[in-house]
Order: C-alpha cells, then structure tokens, then sequence
C-alpha cells in the first residue's frame, strides 16, 4: 500500500522547488514511517539545489527534521507510532568496522544507499530519496536507526536543529577539538554549524572564543550565545586580525563555511600544535592549500562529518543541554513558513537573513 502526501520536489537544479503529490511505500522491515513536524534548511540543501553537488533528479530536498512516528516497520522495537522523534541523515548498520570502533558517520553498509532508490515515487515512476530522508515532505520514510527519541519539553525547532546544524557545531568542538578549560578557539561562519560550535565552546569552557562572519547580526548572536570576541571578515585582513586578539594565534579553528579561503584562514590563525577542523562542504574538485611554511610546527587540517557525531549517544545528551537552558536553540530559528512558502525561505538562507529559516507542517 502507498501512501500519498505534499512535498516540494526539486526537478532540475537552480529551479524553484514544486509543491505537489508524491507516493511514500509503506515501511519495509528496519523502516519508519514519520509525519514531518519541522525541517530546517541547510547549507547542503542550498549546495545540492543549485546544483554545486550533482544529484539525481527529480527529488525532494530537506535533511535536518523533526516529527511524529506515524508506522514502524517490522523488527522495529525502539520506537512506536507517536513517539516524538529528531530524523538524522546520518544512519549505521552497528556491524561494520567503522560502527564498531564509533566512528558511525564513516559506516560502510551500502544497504541505506540502495534503500533510497525505491521508496518514493512520482505517479508511480521512482525518485530518489534525498539524503534518505527527504524532509520537505508532510512525510519521511526513513531507516529506524537514523531516528533519536526527543524530549517532551523540546520543541519540533529544537528538535530539527539538533538533527544537523547544531550537533555538527556541537559535536565538531565535544568530539574532534576537545579543547581543554581555557582554550582559545577561532569560529569562522556564524550559521546554524558555526554558532552551535560557539556555544559547545563555551560549555567546554573554552577561555577566548573569537567568532568571524561577514554579516553583523550573526556576529551579534555570536556574543550573545559565549563568543568573547568577534572579527568582522569584510574588514581588513582576518587572519592577521585574529592572530592580534589571540596574542599569537588559538589552539583549535572551526570552519563552518566551505570555501576554501576560509578552510586555509582556520589553518593559517593556528598556534604551533593548532588544529583546524573544516567541517563546511568545500566545492568539488578542488584543494585546500596549506602554506608549507606552518607545517613544521604541528599544526594540523582534518575533516569532519558532522563532528564524528555517535548520533544515538550525542543527540539525547545535546537535548538535555536545551532542554536545560545550557544550549540556546530558539535564537537561531528566523522564520518558520509552511510547505507553501518554502521558495521564499530558500531565497531568504540563500541571502543569509537571519540564521536558520524553518519550514513548519
């Protein structure tokens, strides 16, 4: 039996997306089927619909998403229909080498990829399911272990943000910088990504926090949610200015932006043994040069997805932190429009007003 919704399907890259009937099979065994209840968009969803990063289409855009479990697939004992829920693209088959040691994000089971393939449709021809999830969508079926149980005192918002843009800030400073107490950080982009990073930061502990964007009110949230200090990258030379406010350079950088000047910014304000941790999606086919000159000091590049988050052991304890008033959640959401409306809330994150505009279902 299929099942008929609303979603905003995407047939050809930089072309506004087309609110209209698609088809969602029932839930095969290891499968969930969930009524949206908020999706944020991202980032990739702006890269992926413009086409920077070739998807097969039609589809139906949206990763970062929160809802209700409508239908449980069998064998599927975790969660129930009602459950509130955070829906992560990030899923594992808890088998592989890479699940076993706890790098899930790095999982080698391809089953998750070929489940995409087949399980929406557009008056019965298939369409490939985004990211597998697909949540600019009244409904997502997806895998049973892309799902994190949310905490009656969440909002649906909170609950979307913690799927992608704020676990990945979060999880980039918890899991791969591990700053001591007292550190100092660099953060370049204050998005969603970046100012999550800011606030994992300062519940680290985290001594100077310096924030870099190129839009003034992002830089003002910045402060509001622990940076210490803020550089304003339209004025004048960053790495320099950072450098000066950090007597010399910081311990850890954060990119949140994707483009390679900034990724090669975050290297460059680095003290001997820094790392720089690039996790904004840098445009395909190119490199990151790093000057040779700062190497022979221990300083470090790596990347990330989504901070190496463990996604059912991160997620609840980030909810816990909001749900605490530790992690601020709702100074990021700027707009919430419905399914209707969402060209206009992709114009406004392509223009980057505010910092994270919501579609609400």
């Amino acid at each position: 039996m299929q099942r008929r919704c609303r979603a905003a399907v995407l047939h050809r890259a930089k072309e506004p997306l087309r609110v209209q009937e698609i088809e969602l099979a029932d839930p095969l065994p290891g499968e969930v089927l969930v009524r949206t209840a908020s999706a944020g968009i991202c980032g990739t969803d702006l890269h992926f619909a413009a086409g920077l990063f070739p998807y097969p289409v039609p589809t139906v855009l949206g990763h970062e998403a929160s809802g209700v479990v409508e239908m449980v697939g069998e064998g599927v004992d975790d969660f129930a229909p009602g459950d509130r829920v955070i829906v992560c693209d990030q899923t594992f088959c808890g088998r592989c080498a890479a699940c076993l040691s706890g790098s899930m994000v790095y999982c080698t089971d391809s089953s998750a990829k070929e489940r995409q393939r087949r399980r929406l449709s557009i008056g019965g021809q298939p369409i490939r399911q985004y990211l597998g999830v697909s949540a600019f969508s009244e409904l997502m079926l997806v895998a049973a272990h892309s799902l994190v149980p949310m905490p009656p005192e969440l909002s649906f918002e909170a609950g979307a943000l913690l799927s992608c843009c704020l676990t990945t800030g979060l999880a980039s400073v918890f899991n791969v910088a591990k700053p001591a107490p007292g550190a100092q950080v660099a953060i370049f982009g204050c998005g969603g990504v970046g100012l999550g990073a800011v606030q994992a930061a300062r519940i680290a502990g985290c001594g100077q926090i310096i924030a870099i964007d190129l839009e003034r009110h992002r830089l003002e949230l910045a402060l509001e949610l622990g940076a210490t200090e803020v550089v304003d990258a339209t004025c004048g030379d960053v790495v320099e200015e950072v450098t000066r406010c950090a007597g010399g350079g910081v311990e850890h950088a954060v990119e949140a932006v994707g483009l390679i000047e900034t990724a090669v910014q975050a290297f460059s304000v680095l003290r001997p043994e820094g790392q720089a941790t690039v996790l904004g999606m840098l445009p395909v086919g190119t490199d990151v040069p790093v000057p040779a000159r700062l190497l022979r000091q221990g300083r470090s590049l790596v990347g990330s997805v989504m901070g190496s988050v463990r996604t059912r052991m991160d997620i609840p304890r980030y909810a816990d932190l909001a749900v605490r008033g530790l992690l601020r959640t709702d100074p990021l959401v700027t707009s919430s429009r419905g399914l209707d409306q969402v060209n206009c809330a992709l114009e406004d994150a392509r223009g980057r007003k505010g910092v994270r505009q919501m579609v609400r279902f």
